[in-house]
């Protein structure tokens, strides 16, 4: 598909047809390749993964010094949120090596950058272990398991947030 002219007062029409400034023979489709999908799954994933850490960072100061009534509440969301979490950071760990094997057929070509955006994940993962578990030992009634909880929390927020810095200079 290519865009035409304009239509009307700047509106585009999509036409078939090769695109402008293509370099191959090769015609333009509107069919999503799966990798594409992949890749969207793993923007979702992360922004469930982001979300979910700025959301706990929120109600996990409120559950741990709020007033008890509130707690229940707060407890409510924590769990919630960490699903969330949880479920972006598998999402992440499924259709990160897809692409990467489905795209790039391995990890031969890649630079330092990508080995550093791994080792970033991997310190991610380390944190919302630790901060999964610290909230199971909260929840058990250990308040020795706070400082456990923001620890974990911090350290995978700024871990993911560097693997994404590392992600842009390795696929750019």
């Amino acid at each position: 598909m290519d865009l035409r002219r304009p239509a009307k007062a700047g509106r585009f029409v999509l036409a078939p047809g090769p695109i402008r400034g293509m370099r191959t023979r090769e015609k333009a489709t509107t069919r999503m390749d799966f990798t594409a999908f992949l890749l969207w799954l793993h923007f979702v994933g992360m922004a469930a993964g982001l979300g979910a850490g700025i959301a706990l960072s929120l109600t996990g100061p409120r559950m741990v010094k709020g007033p008890l009534e509130q707690r229940e509440l707060m407890w409510g969301l924590e769990n919630s949120f960490s699903r969330i979490g949880q479920a972006g950071l598998a999402t992440l760990l499924v259709t990160g090596p897809l692409m990467v094997w489905l795209r790039y057929g391995g990890v031969a070509g890649f630079t330092w950058w990508f080995w550093l955006k791994m080792v970033f994940v991997a310190v991610t993962l380390a944190g919302v272990a630790v901060h999964a578990r610290a909230v199971e030992r909260f929840h058990r009634g250990d308040e020795t398991a706070i400082p456990l909880m923001f620890v974990g929390g911090r350290v995978a927020g700024v871990s993911m947030v560097l693997a994404m810095l590392s992600a842009v200079l390795t696929f750019n």
